[in-house]
């Protein structure tokens, strides 16, 4: 392998990695964020910037992870070249087999089909955590689109379906599928402690930045409600779970709104930066990777 073709295969790569950064950066700091409920701007710039700066490392440490499944079993080319060629052989192969490669996602990688035949706790933990924060993600795409780029009114309403049944009551059911699947690991892992249960400092520290960002949402949903930050003064009850927080909070709170708001934010970027190298990636990634490893021709993955 010449140095020149392997300084060219990593060049390509990571220009490919830089435009992907700078097209999310783009539109992250295009929208106009006429709805976010914090007051001072300064905070929001704030966290658009962490936010970047965050999603640059996920990206980056998905293409590594990556590079590392390129290595070995006898492949030819450098490991940059293979995953840049299998790209858009992969789109083609999704693209003619979408009905199928998405059944076989959603069973295994999704819905964690063989792991609920070894362990229905397990299952069901696993299946809590991934399905609230798919959930979760799902709804926050839907949430920026109606309010950023469609203007969507019922979105935006206080009294407005959209808002009450998906910012309010969805963003609260993700959470609240989230905490009991953390719980329940919280239980196994520190509690009961099975021999079968190994807990290590990885496995801690994902289960606890986890449980720290989604308790952070509800206890900052709280102060919303309890100190009549707009947007949170009507209806309440949709947020059921940030209303119950709200109970023990006194209206003076909503003075700290800003910055508790800021902090949930940034804990919620740096879980996204920690991602690729945590336990939390191959609970998503393996799955996905052995079904790849099933359905893709032997052309597309070599």
């Amino acid at each position: 392998m010449s140095g020149t073709r392997y300084l060219k295969d990593r060049l390509g790569l990571y220009l490919l990695f830089s435009a992907v950064v700078t097209s999310f950066a783009a539109i992250v700091l295009l929208l106009p964020y006429d709805t976010v409920y914090v007051r001072d701007r300064t905070y929001l710039t704030i966290f658009l910037i962490t936010i970047i700066l965050c999603v640059a490392v996920f990206i980056l440490g998905t293409v590594y992870n990556a590079l590392l499944w390129m290595r070995g079993r006898g492949l030819v080319g450098t490991p940059e070249r293979r995953l840049l060629g299998m790209i858009p052989r992969v789109i083609r192969f999704v693209g003619r087999r979408l009905g199928g490669v998405t059944s076989a996602f959603a069973k295994d990688a999704l819905y964690l089909s063989k792991l609920k035949d070894r362990s229905l706790t397990r299952w069901s933990m696993h299946l809590l955590i991934l399905g609230g924060f798919l959930l979760m993600f799902l709804l926050d795409l839907v949430t920026t689109f109606s309010l950023d780029i469609a203007k969507y009114g019922p979105m935006i309403q206080d009294n407005g379906w959209a808002k009450l049944w998906i910012r309010d009551f969805g963003f609260d059911l993700a959470g609240l599928m989230m905490l009991v699947g953390l719980l329940i690991a919280v239980v196994r892992r520190f509690v009961l402690r099975p021999k079968i249960v190994r807990t290590e400092l990885p496995d801690a520290a994902s289960v606890l930045f986890l449980l720290a960002v989604v308790v952070g949402g509800f206890l900052l949903e709280g102060m919303g409600i309890a100190g009549r930050i707009p947007g949170h003064e009507s209806n309440q009850i949709y947020s059921f779970l940030g209303y119950a927080f709200s109970w023990v909070m006194p209206a003076s709170v909503g003075q700290y709104y800003d910055q508790a708001w800021l902090a949930h934010g940034v804990l919620s970027a740096l879980l996204i930066a920690y991602i690729p190298f945590s336990k939390l990636f191959h609970m998503i990634a393996t799955p996905i990777a052995v079904e790849a490893e099933k359905m893709l021709p032997s052309e597309v993955r070599h």
